[in-house]
């Protein structure tokens, strides 16, 4: 699809003097002794940090200050080990680092330690840099001429580093500043001998029982897209064409005449910040608040409205500007590679789902989640937000949980497995759009985003999605918003979710407190029904009249 879009894509005659690209090499064979050895040093570091936890820990007692001092220490040594590693094989082991730096949404520290994502998130664009000398390189073979040629100037300090390739900022023959991304050499080998190994080690080892070679190969297939730059380029010029409507975003223009599958050359964005830093965000003239709304906005739109999602929107990719002209902030959305097409079908029933988690429409929830998970569907509202635990078969200490933003007790990690096998089962591409929502929560939650405002954002263009239909390939269609009464009141439904929970939530730690069982547990359970059901027609009420 993407990929026979990119190939039927026109190629301008070569501007600036820049020579036509040359075909790439054929894709490399996998080297298994390079992927094994790679693979042996990971295990080492896996088997030396779980040693130090272990003989660190033994012997002091849980819940003391000197175990959490001493876990403290722990992680923090441990993440940099995690980050060495990274850094040293670089390729798919950065991905990895990159994603579990995303990973925080949900679980909090209970989920992954802070300082292991503090640490990692160095590898989203400050990944270590090969010398221009080997970037030079891809540039003569994928041209043909000798880089001076091809472009005036080329900074040989890249302007960011990351997993499969880096950014150097050059100028063209008419004196224009472009970015151009180089796709790292040796990189299509390193990828296929690593893939070697890790289906190997798929094929036999299974967590918990679970057959986990799917993961490997759809790891695979992303990987794959993403190395081919033309590919990216198509996808940056159509996701420019979907959000043309909404200002506030902005893709940069890929010069054709000068990419190939291993060089991208793009329009040069300067003082770019990343949209996961408030600090640096009020320094440069913006509002975090305002960014975490245009960020919200503008992805809940990609996953109910256009139906085509960044597959890769950590912070290293997302950044803010400050319009020259109108002094307004706008979404800058790099590295196009990977994109989740969602088909209107599986679109619609998503926005349906998640206009009846708003909505705490229970019986909606149970037919539309079994779709999607099977007889795990109870799981999935959870994994949107733990708001969304309203709808469903929930106990009070569920409630507490949503109020500070943790899973519900009782949640198993097995019966998490099994949610997500079953949800890749159902295909649809479904569990990569996920993967991406978590990578912007991630980003929001830095900025301390609300949550509200963030199902908000969800509210409303589920809304609009779910009777809006995505003509195939239809590149300038935009959707129109005429369903405004209708997202209007699931704005509203988001306000009440909210009165809910922060009703619910105190009550529910009396609850806890006395004993479920106990005649006040029973007598506060009962009065934080009756205030949240009070609440519930009181705003209805003001919203018809």
């Amino acid at each position: 699809n993407v990929a026979e879009q990119a190939a039927a894509a026109p190629k301008p005659e070569a501007a600036n003097g820049a020579p036509t690209p040359t075909p790439t090499p054929a894709p490399a064979q996998p080297n298994f002794a390079m992927g094994m050895g790679r693979a042996m040093l990971a295990q080492q570091t896996f088997y030396e940090i779980k040693g130090d936890y272990e003989k660190s820990l033994e012997g002091k007692e849980e819940g003391s200050k000197e175990r959490a001092e001493t876990m403290a220490a722990l992680h923090l040594r441990s993440a940099d080990k995690c980050l060495k590693l990274a850094q040293r094989n670089g390729g798919i082991y950065n991905k990895a680092a990159q994603f579990v730096a995303s990973l925080q949404a949900g679980a909090g520290d209970a989920s992954i330690p802070k300082p292991y994502i503090d640490a990692l998130k160095i590898v989203c664009d400050k990944a270590p840099f090969r010398p221009f000398s080997d970037m030079a390189k891809v540039i003569e073979e994928d041209f043909g001429k000798p880089v001076s040629e091809v472009f005036q100037s080329v900074d040989e300090e890249p302007l960011a580093a990351a997993s499969l390739a880096q950014v150097h900022r050059a100028v063209l023959k008419d004196g224009t500043e472009v970015a151009v991304k180089i796709q790292y050499p040796g990189l299509l080998e390193q990828m296929a001998s690593d893939f070697a190994v890790f289906r190997m080690f798929g094929q036999q080892i299974k967590p918990g029982g679970f057959d986990l070679t799917w993961v490997v190969n759809d790891f695979e297939v992303s990987i794959s897209a993403e190395l081919d730059f033309m590919i990216e380029g198509k996808n940056a010029e159509l996701t420019g064409k979907d959000f043309a409507h909404q200002k506030y975003a902005k893709v940069p223009k890929v010069y054709w005449d000068l990419t190939t599958k291993r060089v991208l050359t793009m329009e040069f964005v300067t003082d770019m910040v990343p949209t996961n830093d408030a600090a640096k965000l009020r320094a440069a003239g913006m509002d975090p608040y305002k960014v975490g709304c245009m960020l919200s906005d503008l992805f809940a739109e990609m996953v109910f409205c256009t139906g085509r999602v960044h597959g890769d929107p950590h912070a290293g990719n997302v950044y803010c500007i400050l319009d020259k002209v109108t002094k307004e902030e706008r979404i800058v959305l790099l590295d196009h590679g990977l994109y989740h097409d969602v088909d209107n079908d599986l679109r619609r029933s998503f926005s349906d789902f998640v206009t009846a988690c708003v909505a705490r429409d229970g019986a909606k929830m149970k037919s539309l989640g079994e779709r999607f998970a099977g007889p795990l569907y109870r799981f999935f509202p959870i994994i949107l937000s733990p708001w969304f635990v309203f709808g469903s078969k929930i106990q009070l200490e569920d409630i507490r949980a949503a109020k500070e933003k943790r899973i519900p007790p009782g949640v198993k990690l097995k019966e998490v497995g099994e949610f997500l096998v079953g949800l890749h089962d159902t295909g649809g591409n479904l569990l990569g759009v996920l993967h991406s929502m978590g990578y912007i929560r991630g980003i929001l939650n830095c900025l301390s985003f609300p949550e509200r405002r963030r199902l908000k954002s969800f509210a409303k263009f589920a809304a609009l999605g779910g009777a809006y239909e995505v003509e195939p390939r239809d590149e300038d269609k935009v959707p129109a918003e005429v369903l405004v009464p209708a997202s209007a009141m699931a704005v509203v439904n988001v306000d009440i979710l909210a009165l809910l929970i922060t009703v619910l939530a105190p009550l529910a730690l009396v609850v806890l407190v006395l004993g479920k069982r106990t005649t006040a547990g029973i007598a506060a359970a009962i009065l934080a029904l009756i205030l949240g059901t009070l609440y519930n027609h009181l705003y209805y009420y003001r919203v018809q009249n």
